[in-house]
């Protein structure tokens, strides 16, 4: 296993789970997922292309199966996975959402044992199941707190099998890509997409200021331009199974963000399941 593949996945995992913290601001000044996620996409657009563009433009020529492959992460993977996700919030609480998001590794790990027919280690299932107990633990879910909407939950599941569709098929398609390049194209038909299933007119009347601006640039290059290229560049070291495995960091950190930036409060079985969390991580390494 590479040791720079698992920094960049544990990496990744950590900046994804600082996101809430910018959400939060974002969401007071009006704009709905939809908008903001719109607005993010453009932002992180211009500048991986801008990047691109300045330090090695040849990259950005890729073959016509390529960009067949681009589209289709982009336009089925990224973008199915984060509609169906934001629909799952009108039904479901936030905690029960994202605990259904993280059964992906779940859905990889049974994908790679039937359809690679790759042999695990007793350590690799270990660390599965305590990922998702750690998760189950972090989030401190009641499941038998109130009756749950069974189209919310079917949407927050069909978000995690289009995210564990994002890793597998961006590791079986995409390897030989840099990953900054594949990141820039799939988010440019992310865009694509969302622009045809709500037009952006909310640009030319919404009440968006500069300072709404800096936070969703600011959510763009931390929270999606750099930690999805380390997520796609661990991809090329470690796998499907084990980056998202490591990803459910991401867990914890959120945890810790909100309790230091928002004040939000922790419990004893949550720094449990942060550390459980941890372990797994750490047995993915070994």
């Amino acid at each position: 296993m590479s040791k720079r593949g698992y920094i960049y996945a544990v990496a990744s995992a950590i900046l994804f789970g600082t996101a809430g913290m910018f959400i939060k601001s974002i969401l007071s000044i009006g704009l709905d997922s939809v908008q903001i996620l719109t607005i993010q996409y453009i932002i992180a657009v211009i500048i991986m292309f801008s990047v691109i563009s300045i330090l090695n433009k040849d990259q950005l020529k890729v073959s016509k199966k390529q960009i067949m492959h681009l589209a289709v992460l982009g336009v089925l993977g990224n973008t199915f996975m984060t509609i169906f996700y934001y629909m799952a919030f009108k039904y479901l609480p936030v905690a029960v959402v994202t605990m259904l998001l993280y059964t992906y590794p779940i859905i990889i790990f049974i994908y790679t044992l039937i359809f690679k027919r790759e042999g695990f280690h007793y350590k690799g299932i270990a660390a599965v199941l305590m990922a998702f107990t750690g998760c189950f633990l972090v989030l401190n879910i009641n499941v038998n707190s109130s009756e749950y909407s069974i189209a919310g939950m079917i949407f927050a599941f069909l978000a995690a099998v289009f995210y564990a569709f994002m890793n597998l098929y961006s590791e079986r398609t995409l390897s030989n890509i840099p990953a900054i390049v594949t990141n820039a194209y799939s988010t440019l038909f992310s865009l694509f997409s969302l622009v045809l299933y709500s037009p952006p007119i909310f640009l030319f009347h919404s009440n968006i200021n500069p300072k709404s601006l800096v936070y969703i640039a600011a959510l763009a290059v931390f929270c999606e331009i750099i930690p999805l290229t380390l997520l796609y560049s661990s991809l090329k070291y470690l796998g499907s199974m084990k980056v998202s495995v490591i990803g459910n960091l991401e867990l914890p950190t959120s945890m810790m963000m909100g309790y230091i930036m928002l004040g939000e409060k922790i419990g004893l079985i949550q720094v449990l399941g942060a550390i459980i969390i941890v372990y797994a991580a750490y047995l993915v390494k070994k």
